[in-house]
Formats: structure tokens, sequence, C-alpha cells
């Protein structure tokens, strides 16, 4: 059976995911887990399956901000089994709602009617209840049998292309002045930054935000660049910056 797992531990994720016991019991139980910038998914079992985690306050708070079906509309893009993980505190009721809440009519403030409206809409989609992490080690395990190990590289680099884009064509507030020369300048310097290894959508905002420029990033020590770009990213570009030029 194959081992690795992909968490997901960009800026937006590393308070959720790391925080959480459930990294910590699927190493325990035997995972590999790699940690990586994603654009798309919490964790990414194998190259068909992507898994989308939510505690039952995240499930209602992503669905009140829109954000789950941005979210699910990722990886039913890029993924053959896109998954939604519903996991339950072990130590309240394993239920969404409770039974004199539920009826047969679709209800914009219930969330079992939500959930229904979400899989109509993306129906590849495919909904994981647990009851404890403990439990989400074995749907994960069951999942990952007869698959091959997931590509690290290619998760990364998955729905990062679009993000970019939107990087490039949106710009950020404060970075330059309207109709400074600093514009093109600054255009240019992203431009590169992007096409440095290791560089995605996630990781470029953080670095534009915390360095000044390309020779400034450059200077950086291997622990910074593991920090600011996250651990992978972070060494490929702590050795880009290094290696030698052939003679």
């Amino acid at each position: 059976m194959s081992k690795n797992i992909i968490l997901d531990c960009s800026l937006r994720n590393v308070y959720s995911e790391f925080r959480a016991a459930l990294p910590s019991i699927l190493h325990q139980g035997g995972m590999r887990i790699a940690p990586a910038t994603l654009t798309v998914g919490d964790f990414i079992l194998s190259n068909i399956h992507c898994v989308e985690r939510k505690s039952i306050s995240d499930l209602y708070g992503s669905f009140n901000s829109g954000r789950l079906r941005d979210q699910v509309k990722a990886m039913v893009k890029y993924y053959k089994c896109p998954l939604l993980l519903i996991e339950f505190d072990p130590e309240k009721n394993f239920a969404l709602q409770n039974s004199n809440e539920l009826g047969g009519e679709i209800r914009l403030d219930s969330i079992t009617s939500k959930l229904a409206i979400l899989t109509m809409e993306f129906p590849a989609l495919r909904i994981l209840w647990s009851r404890s992490p403990h439990e989400t080690l074995k749907i994960f395990k069951k999942l990952k049998r007869n698959h091959e190990e997931v590509d690290v590289e290619k998760a990364i680099e998955i729905g990062s292309n679009e993000s970019l884009d939107e990087l490039l064509l949106g710009g950020e507030d404060g970075y330059y002045d309207e109709g400074d020369n600093v514009h093109g300048a600054n255009d240019a310097a992203k431009q590169m930054l992007i096409r440095l290894p290791g560089v995605n959508a996630q990781n470029a905002r953080k670095i534009m935000n915390e360095c000044d420029s390309i020779a400034n990033l450059a200077l950086l020590s291997r622990d910074e660049l593991k920090r600011i770009a996250g651990p992978i990213a972070g060494q490929k570009l702590y050795s880009f910056f290094r290696e030698r030029l052939p003679n």
C-alpha cells in the first residue's frame, strides 16, 4: 500500500490543519506526510484522490462565505475523485442537525439542504463522513490501497497557473503608484519571481510581502526561505540561488 500523503501547508491552511490532531494521527498510523503549498485541496492521497477536510464549524463557515463551492469546483476540475471529508468531534453527536430540524423540503438555512444542492451541482463529488481523526486514518488507508504514490510536484503545480495569472493581472494594493515608472519594473519583477523554482501563487504573495526585491530574496538563508516559501519551495530557491554557473 502506498503511504505518502500531501498536506497543504499554505498560509491559509497552516493554522487549521497543522494545529489539528489529524496530521499527528496520520503520522503515527504509518502515513508519510509531505508538507507542500497547494492551490487545490487540503490532502492529496493519490494522483486521483483530492480531499477538502472540514470540521463542522469549518463546514458552516465555508458554506456561508461561498468558499466551499469554489474549493469543490477546483477539485472537480483537476481530480477524478474529489472528496469532501466532514470530520466530527468524537466528543459530540455524530449528526449535522437535530432530527426535528430535518424535513422533506429544500431550505436555505439547512446544512443538509446545502450539501444536497452542492452534490447536485457537482455529481462527481463524494462526501466522506468521519467520526474522529482516527476514523479518518482508516478511511485514507482504504482509499490509498492499490494506488501509486502521489506525485508531489504535480500536486503543487495543479491550479497554480490560473492563480498566477490572477496574481499578475490583478496587482496588489499599494504595490505601485498609478502612472509611476515603477509599475513596469514591478511587473517585470513579478514575472521573474513566478518563474523561480518552487514559486507558486500561494507563496508568491507572501514572498512579495516580505521581500523588497529579487536580490533581497536571493540573500535570505535556507531557514528564512523555508519559512516564507514553504519547506520544499524554500529548499529549491536556496539551491537555485547558490548553484554555480558552468565555466
